[in-house]
């Protein structure tokens, strides 16, 4: 990207502007109930057209005569006059009004409905959610704030992914990640490589996480299928639309804000410091700690505190926005800067936007276009796993061991090999532990990502109820990372003389448009339809190159560094294309009644070489303002019930239909897979029905829905007969349901004329099950699949089973008698069953957030709690730590004579903890309640009104995430993730601990 160009095309944006409004009068448009500023209020000189609207912040600026008058009016609140005389500077605070109902919200495809005639349930969360205590990635300050939302990012530092779901998995071997929509326009956010398995990975980043929270002015979230519509398969698990802001009419303003928190780790291993390794004549210790007590000085007790550091993200933002009533500007940088609580773990980022609105031929025709350049580099993000990672011999040292001898010194010239060698207590060519220093700094690796976004619209009002819109879309995202790994590394895994690694990933997303949108009211009956036609082209490239076959020159990192023999060389190529045409209606009768009806059909290139390359898909729905058709208590503000039904297709993966055998470098690339030709598309039944309610003039509100979605059509593999040649073969089959209840609750008591409480409820509950899993009537049912396997580690599967759930856990269990006694043989060795069994479920059925905010005068205390309930969480961290006798339960059971099988009998702990702590032995004994509770997110913070002069404030406050559990029963914290792919959530393996932060955020403007 050429920064020069994005530097003229700001200044661009910026100069036709500046000089084009003039301040006279200015001020901040509040809402009385919540003290907080209003965007989008109007602001008109009575008896003209001369009017503004309110910003982001709810300032305006507006000319006008000293004997004119100012009405203020906003959707849903009372409107209020000021005489202007001599005054520069009105504030106003606007109060509540029964008509709360008729707001406008954005809904699919970027088109406005009033709230009040929606089918589905919908749930909106304001910028300010967003950068109150913010995260490197925005989507993760988004936590225990939306019922049926449920993300967990992944713990692998600064930088990572994190994984959105909204009401269940749905897909089996498919995409269960909701679409992300930015501005009404569907953007690429696929999810790179992630940890699948005990050898580890890296996690690749998602698109999500490269966006600047400043820059969003709020996030819609789009629950069900039918709410998503009309985007189609991409968006058969709901969606998540972003807002973005964008410059309004008046003077020029500038925001500043900067966060910056510190990190420690939330909840690191117990480590005991009573016991040692056993030590041998010539000094060398033992790989484990099973030796006598520590006599002397336990050296290595305090090795956490000396690795681990305190962590610092600092996100610092500008924006500059203004304009005219015909042109409006918006441009803003933020640079993000993080260090890890692992030592050598940064990530940086800058995020630059401008975006541009024109308004021509008497505003006929309204133009808008947005530049939004991202780069970022992140360096030595945790992998997850048993190997290449540190925190496996940091975590098994001895506490009798002198760990800062290696950290101090974890390389040692070796004069006969000519290049330094790993220092380390144990053999260093075991696969298992290595110097944690020495993974650092001769382990190293750099992700870099540059990512380009371009956007143009224009719209054109052929008349006051109809307009033509069209839209593009340019989305391109390169990502470069880069592995070296230095001689002495793991022979077992890694050459002698070192290796080196480049991948490259290249993916390039053109999206456009054509809608006609049409809303007029004909006496009692309104009509709003959308007719529309959209393509999507994705494109996706990778390129592997390893340097890991015979090198040549030890630590000389370069391609060529290396004969091809082992080496890994790879090139591949991925592209889809959807094309669709689609249609909306809604009848409205006496804003009483609402009928919607959608219809979409999509082209899909992953359907070539079947009968049917489109599929079509409907969705019904219907509201009743129960208000308004009958009289109620006068309590009530609103009452609405709403139903919805949908049927929605789910792409699959390309090229599995494609009977082609491939062709490179002079010789062909036989298809292992028998090509599915009879391929058919996922589809997704789904129903809701529920209610919104408001009472005590809008003081309370709730809305409550039940659904079920059912996702037939799910594809599998099956081993092929030897006689087709082949070693696979698709086939459809399979029936996942969802079916759960989403609620929120929120009350608002002005306590004085000064002080608001607000608090507020989300809850949401979902089971799923698998109704049907191989249920082809064409092949004998000895034949058929009995399950399907999503993810291994360590012994523990999940697997898909008739009759069971998603995310359902099997593994070899630990034997116990009827009264639940521990069974050993005669040696205290541990005994397991034969087979594996079920030992639990990953996923929560029930999730809540609890937010309070007090708001006195200009000082505002906020804080959430969150929590999941039911689930399980397996800690393969702790069944190693017993294993090594590093861990204090370990140190306990020693201590008290060995461990209580649960009959007062005991046995030796070293034998136990060996036994159960090893692969494919602990089974459910490391199996926990994955139920929690924390104090999720705390503000306090002041604001300084008109500190610098009229309408330039600065607020401040103090600000905590994460902070502390309320309650929870793992030893780690149970919402640690490893990785995004479907089946490798819910377990802990050395995976980075969970932090807290502490910070301040500084918000200035002018």
């Amino acid at each position: 990207m050429n920064k020069h160009l994005l530097f003229m095309f700001v200044l661009f944006f910026l100069g036709t502007n500046v000089l084009l409004a003039q301040k006279k009068v200015s001020g901040i448009v509040k809402e009385a109930d919540t003290n907080e500023p209003l965007i989008g209020a109007t602001v008109v000189v009575k008896g003209t057209t001369n009017g503004v609207i309110t910003d982001l912040d709810g300032h305006y600026a507006i000319e006008v005569n000293a004997n004119e008058v100012l009405q203020f009016a906003y959707v849903g609140l009372e409107t209020h006059e000021e005489t202007v005389g001599e005054r520069t500077v009105i504030n106003v605070s606007l109060a509540s009004s029964s008509v709360k109902i008729n707001e406008v919200v954005v809904t699919a495809m970027g088109l406005e409905r009033k709230a009040k005639s929606l089918t589905y349930a919908t749930q909106q969360v304001g910028g300010g959610e967003l950068t109150r205590a913010k995260e490197t990635n925005l989507i993760n300050s988004l936590q225990g704030k939306t019922a049926g939302l449920v993300i967990t990012p992944n713990s692998t530092g600064a930088g990572g992914s994190s994984k959105l779901l909204i009401r269940g998995n749905k897909s089996a071997q498919g995409n269960n990640q909701p679409l992300i929509v930015i501005d009404g326009i569907p953007m690429a956010n696929s999810t790179t490589t992630q940890m699948e398995g005990e050898f580890g990975g890296r996690d690749g980043g998602d698109a999500l996480s490269n966006l600047n929270p400043d820059d969003i002015a709020g996030i819609s979230v789009l629950k069900g299928a039918s709410a998503a519509a009309l985007y189609g398969s991409m968006a058969a698990n709901g969606v998540v639309m972003i807002t973005t802001k964008k410059g309004s009419a008046g003077s020029v303003r500038v925001d500043v804000s900067s966060n910056t928190t510190f990190e420690t780790p939330l909840d690191a291993p117990k480590l005991q410091s009573t016991y040692g390794a056993a030590v041998s004549g010539s000094g060398a210790l033992a790989q484990d700690s099973w030796g006598e007590k520590i006599s002397g000085e336990a050296k290595g007790a305090n090795r956490l505190d000396e690795f681990f550091r305190t962590g610092m993200t600092t996100i610092n933002s500008l924006s500059i926005s203004g304009g005219s009533e015909r042109t409006q500007s918006y441009v803003s940088y933020a640079n993000t800067s993080a260090n890890g609580i692992m030592p050598t773990n940064t990530f940086t980022r800058h995020n630059m936007m401008a975006k541009e609105t024109f308004k021509l031929f008497d505003n006929k025709v309204t133009v808008n276009a947005s530049l939004n350049y991202i780069t970022q580099k992140g360096r030595n993000r945790h992998e997850p796993g048993q190997y290449r990672n540190p925190l496996t011999g940091l975590y098994t040292f001895p506490a009798n061991g002198d760990f800062r001898q290696y950290k101090n010194e974890f390389e040692k010239y070796d004069d006969l090999k000519g290049y330094p060698v790993q220092q380390w207590y144990r053999d260093v060519n075991q696969d298992f532990s290595a110097n944690p220093y020495w993974v650092l700094h001769r382990n190293p690796h750099t992700e870099k990502r540059d990512r380009v976004m371009a956007s143009a619209s224009i719209r054109y009002n052929i008349t006051d109820y109809l307009n033509l819109q069209g839209r593009l879309n340019y989305d391109r995202i390169a990502d470069l990372y880069e592995r070296k790994i230095y001689a002495s590394t793991s022979t077992t895994l890694h050459n002698v003389n070192g290796e080196y690694r480049q991948e490259r990933d290249d993916s390039r997303q053109f999206y456009g448009d054509l809608m006609a949108n049409f809303n007029k009211t004909f006496d009692v009956w309104s009509v709003t339809a959308s007719v529309g036609t959209s393509f999507t082209d994705l494109k996706e490239t990778g390129i592997i190159a390893s340097g890991s076959g015979d090198v040549y020159i030890p630590n000389f990192f370069h391609l060529a560094n290396g004969s091809k023999n082992g080496s890994e060389n790879k090139r591949s190529k991925t592209q889809k294309r959807l094309n669709s045409v689609f249609g909306t209606a809604q009848i409205g009768y006496k804003e009483m009644l609402y009928l919607d009806v959608t219809g979409r059909n999509d082209w899909s290139s992953t359907l070539s070489y079947t009968p049917n390359v489109s599929y079509f898909y409907p969705s019904f729905g219907l509201t009743a303002l129960i208000n308004e058709i009958t009289t109620l208590p006068e309590a009530f503000n609103l009452l609405k019930a709403r139903a919805s039904y949908s049927i929605v297709g789910n792409d699959m993966p390309a090229y599995i239909t494609n009977p082609t055998h491939k062709f490179r470098n002079g010789s062909v690339d036989f298809n292992t897979s028998v090509p599915f030709t009879e391929m058919k598309p996922e589809k997704l039944k789904s129903m809701e029905f529920g209610f919104d309610l408001s009472m005590f003039d809008n003081h309370f509100e709730m809305d409550f829905t039940y659904y079920k979605t059912n996702n037939t059509n799910q594809y599998f593999s099956m081993e092929a007969s030897a006689a087709t040649g082949y070693s696979n073969y698709y086939f459809n089959a399979g029936d996942i349901q969802n079916s759960g209840f989403e609620t929120t609750m929120s009350w608002r008591q002005p306590i004085t004329a000064d002080f608001l409480w607000k608090t507020s409820l989300n809850l949401s509950y979902n089971n799923n099950v698998i109704k049907k899993l191989d249920d082809r009537q064409d092949v004998a049912k000895e034949n058929r699949l009995t399950h399907v396997g999503l993810g291994s580690l360590r012994g523990y599967d999940m697997r898909l089973v008739e009759g069971g759930s998603y995310g359902d856990l099997y593994s070899k269990t630990v034997v116990r008698d009827k009264n639940g006694v521990i069974q050993v043989d005669k040696e205290g060795n541990t005994l397991v069953s034969e087979d594996k069994e079920y030992v639990g479920n990953v996923n929560p059925k029930w999730n809540l957030g609890w937010s309070n905010s007090f708001n006195y005068k200009d000082m505002q205390f906020y804080f959430l709690i969150d929590g999941r309930i039911g689930g399980n969480f397996v800690d393969l961290t702790q069944a190693t730590l017993d294993a090594y006798g590093v861990s204090q339960n370990s140190a306990d059971a020693r201590d008290n004579g060995g461990v209580d099988l649960g009959n007062g009998t005991k046995v030796d702990a070293g034998t136990f903890y060996r036994s159960i702590g090893q692969k494919e032995k602990g089974g459910d004994y490391y199996v926990y309640s994955a139920t929690n509770f924390r104090l999720r997110e705390l503000s306090i913070g002041y604001a300084f009104r008109n500190l610098l002069g009229a309408g330039k404030d600065l607020g401040v406050s103090l600000i905590g995430r994460n902070l502390f559990f309320f309650y929870k029963d793992a030893p780690s914290d149970p919402e640690v993730s490893m990785s995004t792919s479907n089946g490798y959530s819910g377990s802990n393996y050395f995976a980075l601990p969970a932090t807290r932060s502490l910070g301040i955020n500084l918000k200035a403007t002018f």
